[in-house]
Protein backbone atom coordinates (compact mmCIF):
# COMPACT_ATOMS: atom_id res chain seq x y z
CA UNK A 1 0.00 0.00 0.00
CA UNK A 2 3.18 2.08 0.78
CA UNK A 3 4.24 1.25 -2.28
CA UNK A 4 1.41 1.92 -4.31
CA UNK A 5 1.13 5.72 -2.94
CA UNK A 6 4.33 6.10 -3.55
CA UNK A 7 3.97 5.17 -6.99
CA UNK A 8 1.22 7.64 -7.74
CA UNK A 9 3.14 10.34 -5.89
CA UNK A 10 6.15 10.07 -8.07
CA UNK A 11 4.51 10.21 -11.22
CA UNK A 12 1.99 12.97 -10.85
CA UNK A 13 2.96 16.11 -11.46
CA UNK A 14 3.05 19.05 -8.89
CA UNK A 15 0.96 22.05 -9.43
CA UNK A 16 3.00 24.96 -10.25
CA UNK A 17 5.95 23.27 -11.95
CA UNK A 18 5.26 23.45 -15.75
CA UNK A 19 6.90 20.50 -17.64
CA UNK A 20 9.08 19.26 -15.50
CA UNK A 21 6.67 16.32 -13.71
CA UNK A 22 8.37 15.06 -10.18
CA UNK A 23 11.59 16.11 -10.70
CA UNK A 24 13.19 17.19 -7.67
CA UNK A 25 14.82 20.91 -8.04
CA UNK A 26 18.45 21.53 -5.81
CA UNK A 27 17.24 23.66 -3.47
CA UNK A 28 20.32 26.25 -2.31
CA UNK A 29 20.81 24.91 1.09
CA UNK A 30 21.56 21.53 -0.90
CA UNK A 31 24.00 23.44 -2.89
CA UNK A 32 25.92 25.22 -0.26
CA UNK A 33 26.55 22.16 1.49
CA UNK A 34 28.17 20.22 -1.50
CA UNK A 35 30.26 23.34 -2.41
CA UNK A 36 30.91 23.00 1.79
CA UNK A 37 31.59 19.59 1.41
CA UNK A 38 33.75 19.97 -1.59
CA UNK A 39 36.19 22.75 -0.28
CA UNK A 40 36.75 21.06 2.78
CA UNK A 41 37.80 17.52 0.89
CA UNK A 42 40.64 19.96 -1.63
CA UNK A 43 41.63 21.72 1.85
CA UNK A 44 42.47 18.21 3.40
CA UNK A 45 43.80 17.21 0.09
CA UNK A 46 46.15 20.23 0.46
CA UNK A 47 47.30 19.66 3.79
CA UNK A 48 48.24 15.97 3.47
CA UNK A 49 50.23 16.63 0.17
CA UNK A 50 51.88 19.55 2.38
CA UNK A 51 52.88 17.31 4.65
Amino acid sequence: MIIRHRLRKAFRPRPGLPGRGAQRTPRASDIILVMTAGLLVILCAIRILQG
